[in-house]
């Protein structure tokens, strides 16, 4: 029994009491706080009301990608980034007219690939500036990481990677005593940088994991340990794809943060923007090299776990608890599966979670959905499988006991085994499908009508030897599951309309409070391509009816889910057939025909600009998502106030088009909000369904 005492031992050493899951809202926090940077000539300052400099914004903006923020007023700060080169050197200033500098030229780079606007006349400038002006390390360092920023080389490359292998040890490492990791570690960056493989790479990474301190971090010498250190060496860590000790150094910076969400560089130190930009760069690294996303998304999801204690679960609690910010299932090694089980039932959803498994090769756990307890420890039902052969695996568990479907190869080559890892469970109607670290594992059609498709989620240890399994970030979507021939009262509801090319079924909200005796707004939604079809329920199951089914006090207004078979184009039997719902609603419930709004997403976004054009008679307000529009077509839109939203990390087309259709709205008078969401990629709807100035905005509109 004695080795069952030292794996034990040697768990606690993996789950130590560092390793705490960041909660929803610090994040949101943080954006709060940065945004508030902004000035009127769009750039940022380094606190709220201080002058703007090219730093302080370059810093902004990459602190907001990292906590998924927005910038309040992104075509300001484009302009504000533009207006501090200077054209006769090609460097970047400080300040607009200020003198360039090497630094500020490498920040500047920085800023314009953050914000999609650099360009070849740029960059070539910006290679001839530092080909005239950088000397010593500092600036070589700086210079290449800007030149990263834009893809870019230079063909000093060769005369700045002899310059710095000339400042090398002979083992391969940089610098000497305390400050040797850091020195290390900064050298090594640049070399990389610059495309050279290093051949003494295990030296390199003894002395960077060296200088780590028990405090989780590393210092600059002799002093104390501070991010900005510890940011240079995570930098050298996040590029060799290897990782120190991430739960003491997570610990670290949690003591680093203040109630605001900003960050000191030192634990109990001031904070400010810099140590804001080290702890959330740093922190982003520390999650993704642990095998977690680098943000999680939590707009539009609900947590299934308090952080705290296990409220709304049901299990052993001997074998059960909540420690650190995670759920965590511990076996001293049981005859049994067994199984923490939420309280409540779902149906049709999305959850997603992170996960670690830590024991023995065979150690195997699972995450329950649509199943029930069965006397005594088991369940029944679907399990999205985790553990040795099974990772990635949709097995269903003391039911048909094999598995439906195996998880793909891709799948299996971005797993962790050894660390996090991050599962997606969509499940809509017989359809589930199983994400593992944002790669498809399985897409499952249930052939088997008598299937139930509801029931309680739940995490599984196994039967078998001594295992922990953790579980943290549990977030579930819940989505409706619109029925037909229900009474006029809230909640979803399936109809069908005669459209001009036959019958068409289509999905419709009514608010709480709707009993047909008040008249209410109404809000027509258009779905993405994934939700073609013909049964009228998938397009009520994205964007604005998850919000809605979510949160239905939170939008007054009835809400109307026609479903395209191709295409949102105005002139398609599609958008005809919209629109013949929509009057469907109009003459059927107590709404209004002179307060209905336009809102769609992807395809829907497009479709929204372009019906919207085609009809503007119809609509109070217009906010198209992620969707790209016709420039030309804009100013048949500016008698309607429109909201363009987007996430700047969706496709480069979609992100400028956003920017350049705000313009032309504006040139036109019209009454236009922009919003880009930093780091969310193509799906910015459950962002921006969520987002309260949205819903106010939209609202207002709505009760004119």
């Amino acid at each position: 029994m004695k080795w069952k005492f030292l794996i034990l031992a040697a768990w606690a050493i993996v789950a130590a009491p560092n390793v705490r899951a960041q909660s929803a809202e610090q994040p949101e926090r943080t954006a709060a706080y940065v945004e508030a940077f902004q000035n009127p000539d769009g750039g940022f300052g380094a606190k709220a009301g201080g002058p703007s400099t090219l730093g302080s914004t370059s810093s902004a903006i990459r602190v907001l990608k990292n906590v998924g923020g927005s910038i309040p007023d992104v075509l300001a700060c484009v302009n504000y980034v533009k207006s501090c080169r200077d054209s006769a050197s090609g460097g970047f200033a400080p300040t607009p007219g200020g003198k360039p500098d090497v630094r500020t030229t490498a920040v500047g780079l920085m800023a314009v690939a953050e914000l999609l606007i650099a360009d070849d006349e740029t960059t070539a400038a910006a290679i001839d500036y530092f080909s005239k002006n950088v000397k010593d390390f500092e600036e070589l360092r700086i210079a290449v990481a800007g030149l990263e920023s834009v893809n870019k080389s230079s063909p000093d490359f060769a005369k700045w990677i002899k310059q710095v292998e000339e400042m090398r040890n002979p083992d391969g490492t940089f610098g000497k005593g305390a400050g040797q990791a850091r020195d290390t570690g900064g050298a090594a960056v640049a070399l990389l940088r610059m495309g050279v493989k290093l051949d003494q790479r295990e030296a390199i990474l003894t002395a960077l994991r060296a200088g780590q301190r028990s405090d989780g971090a590393w210092s600059k010498g002799e002093g104390p340990s501070d991010l900005e250190a510890t940011y240079r060496i995570m930098r050298a860590f996040f590029m060799l794809k290897e990782a120190p000790d991430l739960d003491t150094l997570r610990g670290f910076i949690d003591r680093c943060r203040k109630d605001d969400g900003s960050y000191s560089t030192v634990p109990g130190g001031d904070a400010d923007l810099g140590g804001t930009y080290y702890a959330t760069t740093v922190l982003r690294w520390v999650k993704i090299l642990g095998g977690e996303p680098g943000l999680v998304e939590t707009a539009g999801f609900v947590p299934l776990f308090n952080g705290k204690d296990l409220s709304g679960w049901e299990g052993d609690k001997s074998l059960w608890s909540a420690r650190h910010g995670m759920i965590v299932g511990t076996s001293p090694g049981i005859k049994h599966n067994d199984f923490l089980a939420t309280e409540k039932s779902y149906g049709d959803f999305t959850l997603k979670l992170s996960f670690r498994l830590i024991g023995a090769d065979g150690s195997n756990s699972g995450v329950q959905f649509r199943s029930v307890r069965i006397p005594g420890h088991e369940m029944s039902g679907y399990q999205a499988d985790i553990g040795h052969n099974y990772w990635g695996c949709l097995y269903d568990e003391s039911r048909r006991n094999k598995i439906l479907a195996k998880g793909s190869d891709k799948a299996i080559e971005a797993l962790h085994k050894n660390g996090w890892n991050h599962y997606v469970i969509r499940v809509m109607g017989s359809k589930i499908v199983l994400t593992l670290n944002g790669v498809t594992s399985v897409s499952y059609v249930e052939p088997d009508e008598t299937i139930a498709r509801t029931g309680r989620i739940g995490l599984q240890i196994h039967a078998g030897g001594p295992m922990d399994v953790q579980f943290k970030d549990v977030l579930i979507q819940a989505l409706p599951e619109p029925t037909a021939g229900r009474p006029a009262e809230p909640g979803f509801h399936l109809r069908t309309v005669k459209a001009e090319d036959g019958e068409r079924k289509y999905s419709v909200s009514l608010p709480p409070g709707y009993d047909g005796s008040k008249v209410f707004p109404v809000v027509m939604f258009l779905h993405g391509s994934g939700e073609r079809g013909d049964d009228g329920i998938v397009s009520a199951q994205v964007g604005l009816g998850s919000a809605v089914f979510g949160r239905p006090e939170d939008y007054p207004f009835i809400a109307v889910y026609p479903q395209a078979k191709k295409t949102w184009k105005a002139d398609s039997e599609d958008s005809k057939a919209a629109l013949a719902a929509l009057d469907d609603v109009l003459k059927t419930f107590k709404a209004d025909p002179k307060r209905v709004a336009l809102t769609g997403l992807s395809m829907g976004g497009s479709g929204s600009w372009d019906l919207a054009a085609t009809h503007p008679e119809r609509f109070v307000a217009v906010a198209p998502i992620c969707g790209q529009g016709s420039v030309e077509s804009a100013v048949k839109l500016k008698s309607v106030p429109v909201w363009v939203l987007v996430g700047d990390a969706d496709g480069r087309q979609t992100v400028i088009n956003g920017r350049e259709m705000t313009k032309a709205l504006r040139d036109a008078g019209a009454k236009v909000k922009a919003t880009e969401y930093r780091g969310v990629p193509h799906n910015s709807w459950d962002r921006a369904y969520h987002d309260p100035a949205l819903l106010k905005w939209l609202i207002s509109h709505l009760t004119q």
